[in-house]
């Protein structure tokens, strides 16, 4: 199950960089875990299930003008898929520019989403799911 998961994670990442909200949207719907939990880093906020995910995703659109991600790495943990990212953008109403690595754990119960907690770099990430920095 972990080759799919980790195909899941690339193909959601895939199209949020390529603006296809409606295959970041139907790959969502498909996968979510009903209670799944997003724990955003940057303020700290838990948007839960689809509904969540969606608001995140409205949120970071309203917050961010230019906003740009690269997957950096994908790292298979069996249960646990971690991604880290290069993220740039400019905040909506100051224009203040943004460049920061920014890390995923993405937990899955079998095929299905269960929780993704943010971090702000690959050590936090890895550190989180128990392995060395």
């Amino acid at each position: 199950m972990s080759r799919e998961n980790v195909e899941f994670v690339r193909r959601g990442y895939e199209a949020l960089e390529h603006g296809d909200l409606d295959a970041f949207k139907e790959l969502a719907r498909d996968r979510l875990d009903p209670e799944f939990e997003f724990h955003h880093v940057w303020d700290g906020r838990v948007f839960r299930g689809y509904e969540g995910t969606m608001e995140w995703l409205s949120d970071t659109q309203e917050t961010w003008q230019d906003y740009k991600q690269e997957v950096q790495e994908i790292i298979d943990l069996e249960e646990h898929v971690v991604v880290v990212l290069g993220i740039s953008a400019q905040g909506a109403g100051s224009g203040v520019p943004v460049a920061q690595e920014f890390a995923v754990v993405w937990t899955f119960d079998g095929p299905t989403v269960v929780r993704a907690r943010s971090f702000t770099s690959r050590a936090d990430a890895l550190q989180a799911v128990g392995m060395s920095k």
